[in-house]
């Protein structure tokens, strides 16, 4: 089948979540969905759906137990995730920053969780931001490319042949040499760069490449976003789609009077199904007895 064109897919997704009834909950779930994308290319795989529950109050961080051996923890894969987006400014991008920061502070659970990771990669981590946020670049997959060519050759730069190995509390060994890849800092800077381009007026999180190394050149690193934006894109359409028509059947069924919640947090489900009753009592303030009562309604 013929590969669709990447630039059409993006307008399309671009332009539908415009006017969207669900852009809410699409941005919330696409968060979710990008960071265990670049949780993967960092070679730490795990599950949207994880992530998810781990947001909305229903479990540790992901592999908090199993992955001792991780190179790095899922938490400061998120938080650097989550961050490389706030310089989205737009209004529902707003509404979605300030309703997940209410429900979790990544900042604070990557010190929890994954202070060493933060000590290592945050200032490559920074530096690749200030690339990505640098003025010049174009609407167009090319100059993207230029400027992860640019960032993959700093990743270059920093490398070198020391290896360090470490024990943390948590029984952990990490080891950090120059073979370990961190393309995935790159690649996660996809999203914010093609709203700051001017190719689409949103950010939209999920698409992310689905690689794991660095490219050779800016031809190759071009070739990389235009392949993500045709598979992933149309994918990220079609959910937004299906969350349209949820949130319409919710707002038909739950309708009620303009001080009532049930209404939110039937659609705040929608992106977070494993919210439990605190969370959701902070997502849409009101008591925890009042967030039972939501739920107990939803649930009838």
């Amino acid at each position: 089948m013929e590969r669709p064109d990447p630039l059409l897919t993006l307008g399309r997704l671009d332009g539908r979540l415009t006017h969207s009834p669900a852009r809410v909950a699409w941005t919330i779930r696409a968060r979710f969905e990008g960071a265990a994308i670049s949780a993967c290319n960092a070679g730490v795989p795990v599950d949207a759906n994880h992530l998810e529950a781990w947001i909305a109050g229903s479990g540790l961080p992901p592999r908090s137990g199993e992955g001792r051996n991780d190179p790095l923890s899922v938490v400061a894969i998120v938080h650097y995730f989550l961050e490389s987006l706030e310089p989205d400014r737009g209004p529902h991008a707003r509404k979605v920053r300030r309703l997940l920061g209410s429900l979790i502070d990544p900042e604070r659970e990557a010190a929890i969780w994954a202070n060493a990771d933060l000590v290592h990669y945050g200032p490559l981590w920074q530096a690749l931001r200030r690339m990505a946020e640098e003025p010049g670049l174009e609407p167009s997959l090319a100059s993207i490319g230029t400027r992860m060519n640019e960032m993959g050759r700093l990743i270059d730069r920093s490398d070198d042949h020391t290896r360090l190995v470490a024990w943390l509390p948590d029984g952990r060994e990490i080891a950090f040499d120059h073979d370990h890849p961190k393309a995935w800092l790159v690649y996660l800077m996809v999203p914010a760069m093609l709203r700051r381009s001017g190719l689409s007026a949103h950010t939209l999180p999920s698409l992310v490449p689905r690689q794991k190394f660095l490219c050779g050149s800016a031809k190759e690193w071009t070739a990389a976003v235009a392949d993500c934006i045709a598979e992933q894109a149309p994918a990220a359409y079609r959910s937004l789609c299906r969350m349209e028509r949820d949130v319409g059947d919710l707002r038909t069924r739950f309708q009620r009077t303009r001080r009532s919640r049930l209404a939110e947090a039937a659609e705040l489900r929608v992106a977070l199904p494993s919210l439990t009753r605190n969370k959701l009592a902070i997502a849409v303030n009101v008591t925890p007895a009042g967030a039972g009562y939501l739920m107990r309604q939803l649930e009838r």
